[in-house]
């Protein structure tokens, strides 16, 4: 409330300061009234009479006026210096209690801190205490444990005596036991010698109508050898009509006039690149090599995911090596690494409806913050080693690559057939018409159920569900692969 008072007392005397400038405003502005009283005549002696107390009054009432604008002034400034004073003397009583609060403030914050040492105190004792019990009991445990030990030990010596003692009576039995077989085989052994002399006799005969039977056999083994004879003619001659008898031939430019000629010297990369394949791959590689640098060396594509981009790497390498070229051929599918070995070979084909996808290089990382950070620098390592040849090949960089990559696929997987891969440059050459001589012999029917290619869904695999409709089981395609089935009676699911 006393606040109130003295800030309506401020604004009091402000006002009334604010009035004493506006009185002495009025007081220095002259006003010129009109005046239209007729002009009075003076006399001459008047006229002079007059003008000496003009010029006598100014200055008199000049210098009254200007005392009391000097008083005037003085007022004004009392006042001034007397607002002045009340706010300042209203704000050291303000600074005055918030320093009385903040003091308050402190001391409340010093008796919470010492409660809370108190009871983190309390709380040591009693974790104190509940250690020497621990400890106490562990103690007794123990003791309780080494009478346990003792007891069973005393136990396990009285067994051991008396397992020797009954150990001493089985020996003793088997000794008597052993005397026992050695006289009933003596009586075996008359026994055996009876029969022997029988079986000699029964020998004499069967050796008899043995030379009887194998004089017939061996009449019959003529007629045998007669039929076997034809028979291995007839298999000679199905044979060489299952094979290629003619030699393999080598070209050293195999791609003409727009025939691919695959011969046997061709290397299989399919399904993953996982550790040893690059081993694999090389050392046909280097075979190949050392039995003739001229003519190709194909490495064949049909299915392939990718896998290790260290694998990867090393077939690049020893295909940039090898003094024979090497021909990357891409029949059904080429993702990931394989891409990237269609995409950097000097010498790459693929069928029209082949599929190459690309993406970006995937890694799992685990660890702290700094292993974390390690992993992601070796994944852009290896991102710049294997990848940016493929987007300088394309004439782009590698961020234009990347964000083509989300541009075409939402998920990053830019996938396109092999006729557009080739106007991306991820593949050389489009082919449609690919030449296999490496095919000698006449492929034979794989089993489905031992690993080989199911060509066929038979009734044999044929299936009834829950409501007694019977059905086949397709089995599953590879991705970007789609069944293009006539199935009304959603027979094969």
């Amino acid at each position: 409330m006393e606040k109130h008072f003295k800030r309506a007392y401020i604004i009091l005397c402000l006002y009334s300061i604010g009035l004493i400038f506006s009185e002495f405003a009025i007081a220095q502005t002259p006003i010129a009234l009109e005046d239209k009283t007729p002009p009075i005549v003076l006399t001459e002696q008047q006229s002079s009479t007059n003008q000496e107390m003009t010029n006598a009054e100014p200055t008199e009432l000049s210098e009254v006026e200007g005392l009391q604008k000097q008083l005037e002034l003085l007022k004004l400034q009392h006042a001034v210096v007397a607002a002045q004073n009340l706010i300042q003397l209203e704000k050291y009583q303000q600074d005055l209690s918030e320093l009385q609060r903040k003091k308050e403030k402190l001391l409340l914050m010093n008796e919470l801190q010492f409660e809370n040492t108190r009871s983190e105190l309390a709380n040591l004792l009693h974790e104190k205490e509940k250690r020497l019990l621990e400890n106490e009991l562990y103690a007794a445990q123990q003791t309780q444990l080494l009478a346990e030990l003792e007891t069973l030990k005393t136990r396990l010596a009285l067994e051991n005596e008396v397992y020797e003692q009954e150990k001493m009576k089985t020996f003793a039995g088997i000794i008597k036991q052993h005397e026992l077989i050695v006289m009933q085989n003596a009586l075996i052994e008359e026994a055996n010698k009876n029969e022997e002399l029988k079986i000699q006799l029964e020998s004499s005969k069967l050796n008899f109508e043995m030379t009887k039977l194998e004089f017939d056999k061996a009449k019959q083994g003529l007629q045998l050898e007669e039929i076997a004879q034809l028979i291995s003619e007839r298999e000679h001659q199905e044979l060489w009509e299952s094979q290629v008898n003619k030699p393999q031939e080598y070209l050293k430019d195999p791609f003409v006039d727009g025939h691919l000629t695959i011969s046997d010297r061709k290397i299989e990369l399919d399904l993953v690149i996982v550790p040893g394949i690059a081993d694999y791959v090389n050392e046909r590689i280097h075979y190949y090599n050392n039995k003739n640098a001229e003519y190709p060396i194909f490495l064949i594509i049909n299915v392939c995911f990718g896998g290790s981009v260290m694998e990867g790497a090393k077939i690049l390498e020893a295909m940039r090596s090898s003094r024979a070229p090497v021909y990357v051929v891409v029949k059904t599918l080429a993702t990931s690494m394989a891409a990237i070995i269609t995409a950097l070979a000097e010498h790459s084909y693929a069928y029209p409806n082949a599929i190459i996808v690309h993406h970006q290089v995937l890694s799992i990382a685990a660890g702290n913050q700094k292993q974390i950070e390690e992993q992601l620098d070796i994944t852009h390592e290896w991102t710049k080693r294997v990848m940016h040849p493929v987007a300088k090949k394309m004439g782009i960089t590698m961020a234009e690559f990347v964000k083509k990559m989300y541009e075409n696929n939402s998920t990053g997987e830019w996938f396109a057939f092999a006729d557009d891969a080739a106007k991306l440059k991820w593949v050389n050459t489009i082919v449609t018409d690919i030449r296999d001589t490496s095919f000698t012999k006449q492929p034979k029917d794989a089993d489905a159920e031992k690993g080989g290619v199911n060509v066929i869904v038979s009734k044999t695999s044929e299936k009834m569900d829950s409501q007694g409709q019977r059905y086949v089981k397709l089995p599953r395609l590879n991705p970007l692969d789609m069944y293009y089935l006539y199935n009304p009676n959603h027979y094969y699911r």
